[in-house]
């Protein structure tokens, strides 16, 4: 199967254009999933409807909030960016332990808790490129620098 990294376009032209998401004061997710998940970005719109989530000690379904944070670019004209705080997983994480890693993380899926028409909206498919196994450790997600907009893992261009 497959993950591949994206905003997710239902996300980008739809429900972000009418406005449907606040991604200041809405509560956004991290979920991660298996090598057995199929997530492609153009075709995702319900978190609760991909198959093959994350299992293991240390990982709670429906994965982690995230703190996101709002940040510009210098200059003119500014322009938003969003960033989230690194999430950390243990200690004593453990997943993806056994002969052929089907349950090792392949991906994950920000996506959107807060109740009315944005609830289990996914915004972001992020793919981890290859399986990522723990054995009871800490695993870290790390995200770019939220102080500077040029490293934003999402950020806007123009």
């Amino acid at each position: 199967m497959s993950i591949s990294t994206g905003t997710a376009f239902q996300f980008l032209n739809d429900q972000c254009v009418d406005g449907i998401h606040d991604v200041r004061n809405d509560v956004l997710f991290f979920a991660m999933y298996t090598t057995l998940a199929n997530i492609d970005p153009v075709t995702v719109d319900d978190q609760a409807s991909i198959n093959n989530e994350l299992v293991g000690n240390g990982y709670t379904a429906g994965g982690e909030q995230l703190t996101q944070t709002i940040i510009y670019t210098p200059g003119e004209p500014k322009r938003p960016a969003i960033d989230f705080a690194d999430l950390v997983f243990g200690p004593g994480a453990t997943w993806g332990i056994g002969p052929s890693n089907p349950d090792a993380a392949l991906g994950a899926v920000i996506y959107n808790t807060t109740a009315g028409p944005q609830q289990n909206k996914v915004m972001w498919v992020i793919s981890f490129r290859t399986p990522r196994a723990i054995n009871n450790g800490t695993f870290t997600v790390r995200f770019p620098d939220p102080t500077d907009p040029t490293l934003a893992i999402i950020r806007t261009s123009g």
